[in-house]
């Protein structure tokens, strides 16, 4: 939460706004999201703090622009040890969004819900259980830690301290289906859709599409071909 209050507050911050008008215009973004539990009140101070800090410059108050996330090459080294698809494909999600959260590795998730959107990005479908036995087993294997706190599911990957550019193996421009993106740049033999993003077998050097887009994009040309055939036959 205070993550998302201080995107607000960073978001609609202008300079010489004072601090009652900047809490006013971030108390009522945040109710237009009709957060589900959500109390102003709880989140009074927090929300004052954030702006003052913001104001005072204590907080920088512009949005860090990042071209791409970097995954470097002891990271994949490191993913290619994990014994099946599921691990390394969150494995290396891990890696992106911790890198992307500037959090010394943490990925900050608080319940089991929230976990489950990094499964999601990883194109892990799993139930609760199974997505439980498999970060125990990254956990116990020393691929990743835990925080302290019991009432969290903070998880933290042990990213690459030196950052040498020329180490850079692969860069991340967009967070959808990076499960995928993995197994289609890293795995012998398959591929991305180019349409949808999904990864595919090349079974020939010629495939570009999954299943599924290859014939959506079929029956879309040949409706063209044929209004175009029906347009030619018109006087």
């Amino acid at each position: 939460m205070g993550y998302f209050i201080t995107l607000i507050a960073k978001y609609y911050y202008s300079n010489g706004l004072s601090l009652e008008a900047l809490v006013g215009i971030v108390q009522q973004k945040i109710l237009t999201f009709r957060l589900e539990g959500y109390q102003e009140y709880k989140y009074h101070s927090r929300i004052v703090a954030i702006c003052k800090a913001i104001i005072d410059g204590d907080i920088r108050s512009t949005f860090r622009e990042d071209d791409y996330v970097p995954i470097y090459k002891s990271e994949i080294e490191m993913i290619a040890t994990l014994p099946n698809d599921r691990q390394k494909k969150l494995m290396f999600t891990f890696f992106a969004v911790a890198r992307y959260m500037h959090c010394d590795g943490w990925i900050n998730k608080k319940t089991a819900k929230d976990i489950s959107e990094v499964f999601k990005l990883a194109n892990v479908s799993l139930t609760i259980a199974e997505r439980s036995k498999i970060l125990h087993d990254l956990y116990i294997n020393g691929y990743i830690s835990f925080g302290k706190k019991v009432d969290n599911l903070n998880v933290r990957v042990p990213l690459d301290k030196d950052e040498d550019p020329a180490q850079i193996i692969y860069k991340v421009v967009d967070f959808h289906n990076l499960g995928n993106q993995y197994i289609g740049n890293f795995k012998k033999g398959y591929g991305l859709c180019q349409n949808c993003g999904k990864q595919i077998r090349l079974t020939n050097n010629k495939r570009k599409y999954c299943k599924s887009c290859a014939e959506l994009l079929n029956k879309n040309e040949t409706r063209k071909r044929m209004e175009l055939a029906r347009n030619s036959e018109k006087p």
